[in-house]
């Protein structure tokens, strides 16, 4: 999920990607616009945040949340993380990263443990509507979420190990919880106590979502995201990516998934992007994408950046690398049937009309 799912109305002075023809706004439109766009989008996250924050508080008020978060724990424990790591792990993947963000926010975690919390809804988040942008591209949709939940388990395990976490033994269903409302004033000063701590998470987030939309179009201003695609093209490559696709690998690990998916679409109707290159690109930005927006929003609250990054480049290239290797051998397969087939019969393959079709992604 990238901050582009709520995207500004289109301009006319917007330049995209440095292209010749569109009106290029000055600098001060620039910021004045992504100051405009920042706020507002900063005051639709916050219409997601604080009621998910809120539901999350008053469950853990009352005493609801530990007895839900003790069945999770032997999930989350396979990362070295409590049991309600689960909730804020399946909120991001079923709903938003915000609403997680609140619920991170709501609760007491290390920072270990929400640099791995946070890694894994990188990974996987908001299934529904990204799995459906990229459906349009031409990607299989059960696949891309088979891929984003496993590779999103996987990645939270093996990171949670390397940095050491140990979750606290499993909490048995017979355990007594102490369900009920604790009294007016504990639970004043527990609200006050996540008053105060929402309102610094808001405004840390609103900082950056303002710096961040600011930036983005000066960035399409000057036209240095083509300029740079060049560049990049060494590290495309080695992400298992053709080197055509090195210009919307940057705006997807940039500007967010759903910017990509739409340049993406512009690049197939062109036909300058064949269905097999845009379903490799959406294999690697379903696992790695909004390297910027998304893992800022996780480090204002306290997680490690490196480590939000670097796992899911390397988890990207094991999925597209993977992907490759599968539909080789998807293609290679009926081949060789077939091959073996005509020598059966005698029969050349060029005189039965059997030009194999490739497998559509």
């Amino acid at each position: 999920m990238s901050l582009s799912n709520f995207p500004a109305q289109p301009t006319d002075s917007r330049v995209e990607g440095g292209r010749p023809g569109l009106t290029r706004p000055g600098i001060g439109a620039c910021i004045h616009d992504g100051l405009r766009v920042g706020l507002r989008m900063s005051w639709r996250l916050s219409l997601v945040l604080v009621p998910a924050g809120l539901f999350v508080f008053l469950l853990d008020l009352i005493g609801l949340l530990a007895p839900v978060a003790a069945l999770l724990d032997p999930v989350m424990a396979l990362a070295g993380l409590p049991g309600e790591a689960a909730l804020v792990f399946a909120t991001g993947a079923l709903i938003t990263i915000y609403p997680a963000i609140g619920v991170m926010s709501s609760l007491s975690f290390s920072a270990s443990e929400i640099t791995v919390m946070a890694l894994m809804i990188l990974i996987c988040h908001n299934l529904f509507v990204e799995t459906a942008v990229q459906a349009r591209v031409g990607s299989n949709p059960v696949r891309i979420v088979a891929v984003r939940v496993f590779t999103a388990l996987v990645v939270g395990v093996v990171v949670g190990r390397l940095m050491g976490l140990e979750a606290a033994a499993g909490r048995s269903l017979s355990t007594e919880f102490q369900i009920g409302f604790p009294g007016w004033t504990p639970a004043l000063a527990a609200f006050s106590s996540w008053f105060v701590g929402t309102a610094h998470t808001l405004l840390r987030i609103v900082t950056i979502v303002v710096l961040l939309m600011i930036g983005q179009r000066l960035l399409e201003r000057s036209g240095v995201l083509r300029r740079v695609a060049q560049i990049f093209e060494p590290v495309v490559v080695l992400l298992g990516l053709p080197r055509s696709t090195a210009f919307l690998w940057i705006v997807g690990n940039t500007l967010g998934l759903t910017y990509g998916a739409a340049v993406i679409l512009e690049e197939r109707a062109r036909g300058e992007l064949s269905l097999e290159d845009a379903d490799l690109l959406n294999h690697h930005l379903a696992v790695s994408h909004s390297l910027f927006e998304d893992t800022l929003l996780f480090v204002a609250l306290g997680a490690g950046v490196v480590i939000l990054i670097v796992p899911r480049l390397v988890a990207a290239l094991c999925v597209v690398w993977l992907r490759r290797l599968t539909r080789t051998r998807t293609r290679t397969r009926p081949r060789t049937r077939s091959r073996a087939r005509h020598q059966a019969t005698g029969i050349p393959a060029h005189s039965a009309g059997s030009n194999l079709r490739e497998d559509r992604p």
